[in-house]
C-alpha cells in the first residue's frame, strides 16, 4: 500500500505542466464536502442530504443487483457522470452543477485522467466525489480476472495521483458489466460498486432534448434513482442545465454520495503512474483525447482472447475507421511503466484522407492495452 507522500511527489509533476482554475466550492481532499455559499438558496436545486458510503458494509449500491444497498427515498436522485474527464465537456457540466449549487459523482477513466490531470483536480476542488471507471474502459466480462485487476488498480493509482489525494473507494463497471470474481475482488479491496437506476443512454443520440426526456420518463416510473450520464458528450453538457431546472421544478432532491474513508493504492501501480505523469510533463505531450469528444465502442464484447482498441474516437455514424490505441503487450508486468513505451518514440501521425482527419499518433501512455 502507499503512503500519502506519493501524492506530494505527484503534485510537483502536475504543476509543472498544468494549471487549473478552481470553482467556488470548497473541498477538503480526503475529508468532508463543505456546503457552498448558495446552499440555502431555495431557488436552486442544491443538495438535500449527504450520504456517507461505507463500502465495507456491502459492495453493491443501487440498481437491481441482488443484495445491493438501496439508499434513496422517493423523490431523491444521485447525479453521476462516467468516462471523463474531457475538458470541453466536463467544464460546462461543472458550471451547470455550480449554477444549481448541487453535487455529483464522477467515475473517471485512468487514461482520461492522465490526459488532463488538471481537470481531475478541478472536479475535486468543486466538491464533487471522484471515483474510478477502469484504466481504459475495457469490458471486464471480456478479460481475465488478472487483467480486470490491472484495469482497476491502474485507474485508482492514476486518478488518485492526478487528483493529488486518494480517490473515493467507489467504482462503476464499464458497460455496467460486472462478474462475480471482479465484484468479489472489489469487495475485498473495500471498494463499493455504484450501479444505475436511470440510464440516460446519451451515447445513442446527439439531441440534448432526447436525453433529457429519456431521463425524466424513467424517473416518472422509478420515482427516484442513481442517474447515469457521460461527461464526454457535448450534447449531455448542453442538456444538463435544463434537466437540473426541470428536476427542481418537479420536486426532486439531490443526494450526494461521499465515501467513508479512502481507497488504499498499491505501490507498484503508484510508481508506474508517477513515472507516466512525469514523462508526460517532461515531453509536454499533446492531449488528443482531452481535446475532443470520444465514444467508447458499443458493439458486443470481444472474447477474452482478443486484444481490441479501448476507445473509438470517431463519432457515431462516422464512416472513417476509428483510431486505435497502441497495443503493447498481452501480459504486462504490474511494475511496467504506465507509459507503456517500447520503442521510446510515438509513431508519427498519418496524412489525413481527403475530407478526413489525421490519424491519431500512438499515445505514449497506452498501458494495459
Amino acid at each position: 500500500m502507499r503512503q500519502p507522500s506519493i501524492y506530494i511527489a505527484a503534485l510537483a509533476s502536475l504543476l509543472a505542466f498544468a494549471a487549473y482554475n478552481p470553482l467556488s466550492a470548497e473541498f477538503e481532499a480526503g475529508g468532508s464536502v463543505k456546503l457552498d455559499a448558495c446552499a440555502g438558496d431555495t431557488t436552486r436545486l442544491g443538495v438535500s442530504r449527504v450520504v456517507e458510503i461505507d463500502p465495507a458494509a456491502g459492495g453493491d449500491i443501487g440498481g437491481d443487483t441482488p443484495g445491493a444497498q438501496q439508499l434513496l427515498n422517493d423523490g431523491e436522485v444521485v447525479l453521476t457522470f462516467d468516462d471523463g474527464p474531457i475538458r470541453s465537456v466536463t467544464r460546462p457540466i461543472l458550471k451547470a452543477l455550480a449554477d444549481q449549487c448541487t453535487k455529483a459523482t464522477f467515475f473517471m477513466v485512468g487514461q482520461m485522467a492522465l490526459s488532463d490531470p488538471a481537470m481531475v483536480r478541478e472536479v475535486a476542488t468543486a466538491g464533487h466525489t471522484v471515483g474510478t471507471h477502469t484504466w481504459s474502459h475495457k469490458n471486464l466480462r471480456a478479460v481475465s480476472l488478472a487483467k480486470a485487476q490491472q484495469e482497476i488498480e491502474a485507474s485508482i493509482s492514476t486518478v488518485s495521483l492526478a487528483k493529488g489525494a486518494p480517490v473515493a473507494p467507489l467504482f462503476r463497471f464499464p458497460y455496467l458489466n460486472g462478474t462475480k470474481q471482479t465484484s468479489s475482488y472489489l469487495k475485498d479491496r473495500n471498494i463499493g460498486s455504484i450501479w444505475v437506476d436511470v440510464d440516460s443512454k446519451d451515447y445513442l443520440t446527439r439531441s440534448p432534448k432526447v436525453v433529457q426526456q429519456r431521463i425524466l420518463a424513467q424517473l416518472a416510473k422509478t420515482k427516484k434513482g442513481i442517474i447515469l450520464m457521460h461527461d464526454i458528450h457535448a450534447w449531455t453538457a448542453a442538456m444538463l442545465p435544463d434537466l437540473l431546472k426541470e428536476l427542481q421544478q418537479r420536486g426532486f432532491k439531490v443526494v450526494h454520495f461521499v465515501p467513508k474513508g479512502q481507497v488504499e493504492t498499491i505501490a507498484s501501480y503508484d510508481d508506474a503512474a508517477l513515472k507516466a505523469i512525469a514523462a508526460k510533463s517532461a515531453k509536454k505531450t499533446a492531449n488528443p483525447i482531452a481535446a475532443r469528444s470520444i465514444v467508447w465502442p458499443m458493439s458486443p464484447a470481444p472474447t477474452p482472447t482478443e486484444e481490441t482498441d479501448v476507445a473509438a474516437m470517431a463519432p457515431p455514424g462516422s464512416k472513417h475507421k476509428p483510431s486505435r490505441y497502441k497495443k503493447i503487450s498481452t501480459k504486462p508486468s504490474i511494475s511496467e511503466d504506465l507509459s507503456g513505451e517500447t520503442s521510446g518514440t510515438p509513431a508519427p501521425a498519418g496524412k489525413p484522407k481527403k475530407g478526413g482527419k489525421p490519424k491519431e499518433p500512438d499515445l505514449p501512455w497506452s498501458f494495459f492495452n
